[in-house]
């Protein structure tokens, strides 16, 4: 079975017992991987890493980048494709089979499994079958989720030769930084529990949001801003080609998760 990790703080007891839950329900391998905690991150990273992006990154999105970094660091020292999720994330009980046959596959570097509620922007044409009526659909550009995916080493290697000098949002700089050659799983194989729950209807705040999903306000414009404001230009400007590649070979769409999963959060 595929090499397989989750991500997950010393103190999130519940989301650790909720994950290897899972795992044993479907058989998995799971191992954890201790998230870097906020407080840890030294002052230069802060300023360097923290930094490089649109805008500063916060803390918490700070951290959960270097634990992504550190599981990309394991896909390269094991030369072998790796599963990562994050400790909220819903797994389909199609997922064993998903990774049997993606471990067989060629020609990825990175293959979304997650379901974030975001449309995508998807080739109309490369579509390579997995099992079960499960295909992986070549991406042009993802637009949001890092809670479940699997990178391959080659990708890992892109991933890592651009981490030692820029940091963004995990899923940002899977989706928009290296430019991997990445697909989708249709249907998606896991969904983060906040977006089952709030696509089911839960009142309020959803349950298992955390502060690195939390709203970022806009930068003011000012001088000290610019270059986070050029960076931000700069995203804006790559995704005119593939809006209006909408009108041939890309398609702008929602992957659903698979619905022959239980709708549990729990």
């Amino acid at each position: 079975m595929m090499d397989a990790v989750f991500i997950n703080l010393d103190r999130a007891l519940e989301r650790r017992a909720f994950m290897e839950g899972q795992a044993a329900s479907l058989g998995l391998l799971l191992r954890r991987l201790p998230a870097v905690e906020a407080g840890s991150i030294d002052d230069a990273t802060r300023a360097t890493l923290g930094r490089s992006w649109e805008r500063p990154l916060s803390a918490p999105e700070l951290a959960c980048f270097l634990s992504h970094r550190a599981a990309w660091q394991r896909a390269v020292d094991t030369d072998a494709p790796l599963l990562v999720l994050e400790d909220d994330a819903v797994l389909s009980p199609r997922l064993p089979r998903v990774l049997r046959a993606s471990e067989a596959a060629g020609g990825m570097e990175f293959l979304n499994l997650e379901d974030f509620g975001k449309r995508r922007f998807v080739r109309r044409a490369g579509a390579r079958p997995l099992t079960d009526g499960v295909t992986a659909v070549p991406l042009a550009r993802d637009k949001a989720g890092s809670a479940a995916y699997i990178v391959w080493p080659a990708g890992a290697r892109r991933l890592l030769a651009m981490a030692t000098r820029r940091a963004a949002p995990a899923d940002a700089f899977l989706h928009a930084e290296a430019g991997l050659a990445a697909f989708v799983c249709e249907p998606a194989m896991a969904i983060q529990q906040h977006v089952l729950a709030a696509r089911q209807g839960a009142a309020g705040p959803a349950e298992g949001a955390s502060s690195v999903q939390a709203e970022r306000r806009r930068l003011p414009p000012t001088v000290a801003n610019l270059p986070f404001m050029l960076r931000r230009l700069r995203t804006q400007l790559r995704l005119l080609p593939l809006h209006v590649g909408r009108l041939g070979a890309l398609r702008y769409r929602q992957v659903r998760f698979d619905t022959t999963s239980p709708n549990k959060t729990t």
